[in-house]
């Protein structure tokens, strides 16, 4: 059964602010003694005009002060509006995202997929020469998330800053709204807002770093692989550089890294339908200036010094290409950026979609400390202590969200 597509909420204009009512030109003297009340009236109702015009003011400019909207939210967001027939329909949602004041900046053309071919599989939609994830919202496992990003928030109050950061797959980024609509997927914008509304609700200290609306608007640049499940690393630069907003620093630009290509890659969706192999993909990297390296633990406990932080791909297998960012998923790394001395230190708590992230991080820290959270055996809040890591970066694609068993196994590492 297909979806119910729900369209996206126009955020509705502010209402007008009223004026405050405006006094009347001064009577003469005389005219007030022949006319009108005692001047001592006439003092008294004026100088309480004034303190009633004082208080509205307070009212108005204090009230709306204390309200905190949350972050990277642009629409209205409750789960039942999130939800086609593969998530959960509810009627008791954990928050609702409010307007942004701010219009949203417009996104380039939609992609153009009339005259394609479609396939629909069962692990994903191929349209063309392109592979796309579905994507299912499920209220329970989305709040069991959210709470534990709320608690991991609060377990590291006072040390460090938790960042959430929620990935979008490329159905939802890439392909057009209306073919969306005869699609068995749910909505992932709708969905983060979702998660990240309850975040702030339940500890307004997580700084939740909105990353949809910034790869819309790139839409049209190769930010997600076509066989490949995963987001390029110039997708991943573009989710640095909200990261970077959020924690208010300077993203360092695109143009002073170096770039390689290694082309011939086919990835996972590769697997599941072979006809994506008449257009591989290519694995682009950008490479840090700084002299950083990386020592990492394996899943056997073996330790692996001085590893580049992006590796050189010629003499990897075609499908392997993504594994040369950060040596892959392993369970612990450290990189190290040898051009700074300051001490600065953050923690990394991600899956795949983490590795082409990571790098660009090198030029902001002395030390990293990544963690894959589905093989780490230790406790994150512990080792973002002992560390002094002064901020921990969360990244989790969104189908994890929906997945109990990821979440249980992160939930257990705070």
């Amino acid at each position: 059964m297909e979806r119910d597509y729900v369209p996206r909420r126009a955020s509705s204009a502010a209402p007008a602010r009223r004026r405050p009512p405006q006094r009347g030109g001064r009577n003469s003297r005389n005219n007030r003694r022949k006319n009108g009340p005692p001047p001592i009236f006439l003092i008294a109702l004026g100088l309480l005009l004034v303190v009633l015009i004082v208080v509205l003011v307070i009212v108005f400019t204090g009230g709306n002060k204390g309200k905190k909207e949350p972050s990277g939210n642009s629409a209205s967001s409750s789960a039942s509006q999130i939800s086609g027939s593969t998530g959960s329909e509810l009627s008791n949602p954990a928050s609702q995202v409010s307007a942004a004041s701010t219009p949203e900046p417009t996104p380039p053309k939609e992609k153009d997929v009339s005259g394609l071919e479609v396939e629909k599989l069962d692990s994903m939609l191929r349209v063309g020469d392109s592979g796309y994830e579905y994507y299912s919202f499920v209220e329970e496992t989305a709040n069991q998330y959210t709470t534990m990003v709320a608690k991991a928030g609060a377990e590291l109050k006072g040390s460090a800053t938790l960042y959430d950061m929620v990935i979008p797959t490329s159905m939802d980024i890439l392909l057009p709204e209306d073919f969306l609509a005869d699609v068995n997927t749910s909505d992932q914008k709708k969905a983060i807002n979702y998660i990240y509304g309850s975040i702030n609700a339940q500890n307004p200290d997580v700084k939740t770093v909105p990353i949809f609306d910034a790869l819309k608007l790139h839409n049209n640049e190769y930010i997600y692989f076509r066989t490949d499940h995963h987001w390029t690393q110039l997708g991943a630069y573009y989710a640095y550089a909200e990261f970077c907003k959020s924690k208010g620093i300077e993203a360092v630009p695109l143009t002073q890294f170096e770039k390689k290509e290694y082309p011939g890659f086919l990835g996972s969706f590769y697997a599941d339908d072979n006809a994506l192999s008449a257009n591989p993909d290519t694995v682009e990297a950008y490479l840090p200036k700084a002299n950083a390296t990386l020592d990492y633990t394996t899943g056997d406990d073996d330790t692996i010094t001085d590893w580049p932080v992006i590796q050189d791909g010629t003499d990897y297998d075609k499908e392997n290409l993504y594994l040369i960012f950060i040596a892959g998923d392993q369970p612990y790394e450290e990189i190290t950026n040898k051009d700074l001395n300051d001490g600065s230190a953050c923690v990394v708590v991600k899956e795949s979609f983490g590795n082409a992230f990571v790098p660009f991080l090198v030029n902001h820290y002395q030390h990293i400390y990544v963690v894959d959270y589905r093989y780490y055996k230790g406790n994150i809040a512990a080792l973002a202590k002992e560390k002094g890591a002064t901020d921990v970066i969360m990244l989790n694609n969104i189908s994890m969200t929906r997945n109990a068993d990821l979440v249980d196994s992160i939930s257990g590492k705070f």
